[in-house]
């Protein structure tokens, strides 16, 4: 049950493995990603010089917001507690919190070019992500 749990809240936010072909920090993903096929616009907005979800819990907001050491999926938040960096992966230990639980999880990205965003389910399916310019 607690795999599964686990498995569920990755999939709400992030999760996986990495590859790229250059090293990748946290610093790289700052900013709103649109699940591939999404349009940023629909999905975030700007208020002053902040991106923000215009309505998280939207079937629509199918999009990851980083921003410093937390990233927002559409059904949870998680803190970044520690980044491990080996050559083009990045793997982070996350503290995720949804409307009913905190769960710790370690997740990865896999980041093949600045503008693209891969992140894998515990099953090592993975959803691809463009980088929102806004």
């Amino acid at each position: 049950m607690i795999k599964l749990h686990k498995a569920v809240i990755a999939a709400l936010v992030v999760s996986g493995t990495i590859g790229g072909a250059q090293a990748t920090t946290i610093k790289q993903l700052q900013g709103a990603w649109a699940m591939k096929g999404s349009k940023c616009d629909e999905i975030f907005k700007k208020v002053g010089k902040k991106v923000e979800f215009k309505d998280r819990i939207a079937p629509i907001s199918t999009g990851l917001l980083f921003t410093g050491n937390k990233v927002a999926g559409p059904m949870a938040v998680c803190t970044i507690k520690q980044v491990r960096e080996k050559s083009s992966r990045l793997s982070a230990q996350l503290s995720c919190e949804t409307s009913m639980v905190v769960e710790e999880l370690t997740v990865g990205f896999d980041v093949p070019n600045p503008s693209e965003l891969r992140r894998f389910d515990l099953f090592g399916e993975y959803a691809t992500y463009q980088k929102c310019n806004m």
